[in-house]
C-alpha cells in the first residue's frame, strides 16, 4: 500500500479532470448547442434528439465490451484510442453538413467517452484506494462534472454570442484531445495485480450464474430495475432538453447558461454530500424526500415562463441529480447479497443506460408535436412518482 499511497491521489485528480473535461463537454455542455444546431441546420427537435438517444445506445452496448478489455489490455491503450475517437469527433461535429453525418460522427464519440471516462475512472480508483474510502473519492472525483460543466457553459455561451456553433466543436474537440490524451499515456495505470483480480473475479461471477438467476427471479429485483429504467427516461428527457425548452420560452442564450451553470453548481454540492445522506440516514426516508424534491422540480417546469420559477426549478432539479449516479451503485449493495453486486449492477445499470437512450428522442417527438414540451413534462411527472415508489417499495 505505501508504494500506492501518492500516486492514487494523481489518478485521482486525473479522473476529477477528465470528468471535467470530456464527460462535462460530451453530456452535459452539448444541451447548450441544441438550438443553434438546429436552427443552423433545420433539424427539427426530435431529428436531434435522436442524436443523445444514439448516443446512449452506444455507450450501453459498448460498456460491457470497455469493461471485459480492460482485464486484457493495458488501460492505457484503451485510454488512448478513446481520447483520439472522442476529441476527434467531437471535432468532425463542426464539419457536419447533415443530420445523419451527426449521428454517425455521434458513434464515434460515445465510443470514446465510453472507454475514457466513467468505465476505466471507476476501474482505477476501485484498484488504487482502499473499500473504505472508494465511495467518497468516487464522489469527489465525479464532481468533475458539475465543475466542469459551470466553466464550460459560461465560455460557450460567450462564444455563441459571437460566433457559430461550429467553432464551439473545433475549439472543445482540440481541449478533449490535448488534456485527455497526456492523461492517458502518461497517467493512468493499474496496478500490476488487478488484471489477475479482474481475471479471478470473471471466473467468479459465471460460476454464481445462478443464483442471479434465482435473485432475477425476486419482485425486489425488477422493481428496482424497471424503476430506473423510468428514471432513466425522466431524468435523461428533462436534462437534455432543459436548455432548448428554455430557448423556445424566450430566453437568452446567456440565461440559459447561467441556468446550467447553477445546475451544475447546486448537482456539485448534492454529488459530494448525497453518498453521506444515503450513509446516514434511513433509506426509504431519503428516497421519499428525494421523491417529493423531485416531483416539485417537475412541477416547477410548467411555470418556468417567470425567471423566479426557472432559477427555482434549478435549485430542485440540481439537488436531485445525484440519484442516477449514487442511487444505482449503492441500491444493488443495500437490496441485494454482495457477492452478487457486480452481476446485478452490471445488468442495473443497463437498465438506466437503456432508459436514458428513450428520453431525449421522447421528449424531442413530443415537442414537436402540438402539445409541445408540457406533455413531456405531464408524463415525467408521472414517471417520476411511479419509480420512487418502485424503489421505496423495494427497500422495505
Amino acid at each position: 500500500m505505501d508504494s500506492k499511497s501518492n500516486y492514487k491521489y494523481i489518478i485521482a485528480i486525473s479522473g476529477f479532470i477528465l470528468m471535467a473535461t470530456t464527460f462535462s463537454i460530451v453530456n452535459s455542455v452539448s444541451t447548450i448547442l441544441v438550438a443553434p444546431v438546429i436552427n443552423a441546420r433545420n433539424f427539427t427537435i426530435s431529428e436531434y434528439s435522436l442524436l443523445f438517444t444514439i448516443n446512449a445506445i452506444t455507450m450501453a452496448i459498448f460498456s460491457p465490451l470497455i469493461g471485459a478489455l480492460l482485464s486484457k489490455i493495458n488501460i492505457k491503450i484503451i485510454m488512448a484510442v478513446s481520447s483520439i475517437f472522442a476529441g476527434v469527433g467531437y471535432i468532425m461535429y463542426g464539419f457536419a453538413n447533415n443530420i445523419f453525418a451527426f449521428y454517425a460522427i455521434g458513434i464515434i464519440v460515445s465510443i470514446g467517452v465510453c472507454g475514457l471516462t466513467t468505465i476505466p475512472i471507476s476501474t482505477m480508483i476501485s484498484d488504487w484506494f482502499d473499500s473504505n474510502k472508494k465511495a467518497s473519492v468516487m464522489g469527489i472525483v465525479f464532481a468533475g462534472i458539475g465543475t466542469g460543466t459551470f466553466f464550460w457553459m459560461q465560455l460557450v455561451s460567450k462564444i455563441l454570442e459571437k460566433a457559430s456553433y461550429k467553432w464551439v466543436y473545433l475549439l472543445l474537440g482540440f481541449i478533449i484531445l490535448i488534456i485527455s490524451l497526456p492523461i492517458s499515456l502518461f497517467i493512468a495505470k493499474r496496478p500490476s495485480y488487478a488484471y489477475k483480480n479482474t481475471l479471478e473475479d470473471n471466473d467468479s461471477i459465471q460460476n454464481k450464474s445462478i443464483n442471479f438467476k434465482e435473485i432475477s427471479k425476486t419482485p425486489g429485483f425488477w422493481s428496482f430495475t424497471i424503476g430506473l429504467f423510468l428514471m432513466g427516461i425522466s431524468f435523461a428527457g428533462i436534462k437534455q432538453h432543459v436548455q432548448s425548452y428554455l430557448s423556445i420560452l424566450g430566453y437568452s442564450l446567456s440565461f440559459n447558461a447561467n441556468i446550467g451553470s447553477l445546475i451544475a453548481v447546486v448537482g456539485l454540492s448534492g454529488n459530494i454530500v448525497g453518498g453521506i445522506v444515503f450513509d446516514k440516514f434511513k433509506t426509504k426516508y431519503v428516497l421519499g424526500s428525494l421523491g417529493i424534491i423531485s416531483i416539485t422540480s417537475i412541477i416547477l417546469l410548467f411555470l418556468a415562463n417567470q425567471p423566479f420559477f426557472a432559477y427555482l426549478f434549478t435549485i430542485f432539479y440540481g439537488m436531485t441529480m445525484f440519484v442516477s449516479s449514487v442511487w444505482p451503485a449503492f441500491g444493488v449493495s443495500r437490496i441485494f447479497p454482495n457477492e452478487n453486486y457486480s452481476v446485478i449492477f452490471g445488468v442495473a445499470n443497463m437498465f438506466i443506460t437503456i432508459g436514458a437512450s428513450i428520453g431525449p428522442f421522447l421528449s424531442g417527438i413530443i415537442a414537436d408535436t402540438y402539445y409541445g414540451y408540457p406533455a413531456a413534462w405531464t408524463i415525467y411527472l408521472i414517471l417520476t412518482i411511479i419509480y420512487y415508489i418502485l424503489f421505496i417499495k423495494t427497500v422495505k
